[in-house]
């Protein structure tokens, strides 16, 4: 064999490892997926949230999400920056993450349109504190190339538990409320495209 071929064939070699490297990850579609979350105060005013920008990969059984805290839309600009400072600390932590572990080799047997519940364990890190979470999932296979996963139930963010507890009292002390409730439900749809 020539060296000539010797090249052609490791460069298809390399370019067809590469491709089946690059069609294995799939990314988080964060114009099609929302996550909110509700606040309650003095116990019977609730109040939707949401992050606007989040970002993630699905790649080797393996799901990562990042949401960058500066993404925080709850609708009053004064409140986004009160709650990045208080409960986010955003000038030490950027992001929320979560992770979790998937059973790639069934997921990917999925028809176009079929649906499956799931139940997986969140690993959440929030403010330099991490948890891990029970979440109940619908995953349906939209397309060849799109996956939808949906929760079924709310994944409920414990303040306590993450550290958050201060920060909330701050935002009830400024507001000059007598209550935030510390139980956060969250509830999130996103996409994964290839």
């Amino acid at each position: 064999m020539s060296i000539k071929n010797i090249l052609f064939a490791s460069m298809c070699t390399a370019a067809l490892f590469t491709t089946s490297v690059n069609a294995d990850t799939w990314q988080l579609d964060s114009d099609n997926s929302v996550l909110n979350f509700v606040s309650v105060k003095n116990n019977h005013v609730a109040e939707t949230h949401r992050f606007t920008d989040l970002q993630g990969t699905w790649n080797d059984n393996r799901v990562s999400i990042e949401i960058p805290v500066v993404s925080l839309d709850t609708q009053i600009p004064i409140r986004n920056e009160r709650m990045l400072e208080h409960v986010f600390q955003s000038s030490e932590y950027s992001v929320v993450t979560a992770t979790a572990t998937l059973e790639d080799d069934v997921l990917m047997a999925m028809a176009v349109g079929e649906s499956v519940p799931l139940a997986v364990e969140l690993d959440v890190y929030i403010a330099g504190e991490s948890e891990t979470l029970s979440a109940y999932l619908q995953l349906t296979r939209l397309a060849t190339d799109r996956f939808l996963a949906t929760t079924t139930q709310p994944v409920i963010i414990d303040t306590k538990a993450f550290s958050l507890v201060a920060g909330v009292d701050k935002l009830r002390e400024i507001a000059g409320l007598s209550r935030i409730d510390y139980s956060v439900p969250v509830t999130f749809s996103v996409q994964f495209t290839q």
